[in-house]
């Protein structure tokens, strides 16, 4: 089995799926300004405390949000999620008025389909583990490919950079092929490499945990609450406890007695990708109760997502994973056309 064999035939197997996770993984860089754009624009002002959406929302569902979100840099609508017997509900809302802008089914944007298709190709568990193997045969259709680059032979090396003007046929797909692979190759192999973390998030966990730092004990100080507390004065809380981190989202204490506020924390919003802290508030005494740091697999988990998503290096790396997926479905495209090139050829008279 000769490397190009292998080439050839990893990209005519599993072709026409690299070109689909290519033109999702493209769209999928803005996804947040693509579900924006579908939602009326919010007011623009000062945004309210937390507590007056977590009611407004509740009011107009009539029930407890299991999960709610602020606006960010990434939403202009703070979401409230709701558990019901039709599914998971996403209530959008202006953060500035309190008015609900529109209410969804989880997920019901059509830029989250096109997510869950990147994610799980729609198959929930299973389907991540699929697309998570199928980067398998990419690196190693990324990795042959750069060998036969290397040995490319009698090909001039300005033929193999840039597609050569003046040639036909075959050689002209070739060119194109040889000159869009090398150039792609980076930003691919990062995109894909990158991408294997976000699909095997526990076998990473175990791969990189005994070569990571623990996370650090966070020692809650002794003191007494301030008697009963709501969403603002349980963030507050938590981010008096923690500086430097802002608020993800908050769960409400839940129906089956747990009296404790989640407030999940994030890094403050223009620093490095970073993992996720928790702190439970008590709802009834004001307390902090308990609080986790993410360790360094959480930091490195998060780092590694964010640059599959484009969000490390600014602008140019948002374009570079646009560029690197249009790639993608261009190198998918032109690989069948050069089999059908080389199967239509005539074998010379004897």
């Amino acid at each position: 089995m000769s490397a190009r064999w292998l080439h050839r035939w990893v990209g005519l197997v599993l072709g026409g799926w690299f070109l689909l996770l290519g033109l999702s993984g493209a769209v999928l860089v803005y996804w947040h300004a693509l579900e924006a754009a579908q939602l009326p624009r919010p007011v623009a002002g000062e945004h309210m405390p937390m507590q007056p959406l977590f009611e407004a929302a509740a009011r107009h569902m009539r029930d407890i949000p299991w999960r709610i979100f602020p606006a960010d840099e990434h939403r202009d609508h703070a979401v409230a999620i709701f558990q019901t017997d039709d599914g998971r509900r996403m209530v959008h809302l202006d953060p500035t008025t309190g008015a609900v802008q529109a209410t969804l089914p989880w997920r019901g944007a059509a830029v989250h389909w096109v997510y869950d298709f990147h994610a799980n190709a729609l198959a929930g568990r299973t389907g991540k583990l699929l697309v998570g193997l199928t980067a398998l045969p990419l690196l190693i259709g990324l990795a042959v490919g750069l060998r036969l680059w290397l040995k490319r032979g009698a090909v001039p090396l300005r033929e193999s950079l840039l597609p050569a003007a003046g040639l036909r046929g075959r050689r002209r797909l070739s060119s194109w092929h040889r000159s869009i692979g090398i150039w792609a190759f980076g930003p691919l192999l990062l995109a894909t490499g990158s991408g294997l973390p976000v699909s095997f998030p526990e076998t990473t966990r175990l791969l990189l945990q005994p070569l990571l730092a623990p996370a650090p004990v966070f020692q809650v100080p002794a003191a007494k609450g301030a008697g009963e507390i709501d969403l603002d004065g349980a963030v507050a809380r938590a981010l008096a406890a923690l500086p430097g981190w802002r608020l993800g989202w908050a769960e409400p204490p839940g129906d089956d007695g747990d009296p404790e506020w989640l407030i999940v924390l994030l890094r403050q919003t223009h620093e490095w990708p970073s993992g996720r802290a928790a702190a439970w508030v008590n709802a009834r005494t004001g307390r902090l109760e308990e609080v986790r740091l993410p360790d360094g697999v959480d930091h490195a988990r998060a780092w590694l997502r964010a640059v599959h998503e484009g969000r490390v290096f600014g602008t140019a790396h948002r374009w570079s994973v646009i560029a690197s997926g249009i790639a993608m479905m261009v190198l998918a495209g032109l690989g069948p056309l050069l089999w059908l090139r080389s199967r239509r050829r005539v074998p010379a008279a004897a």
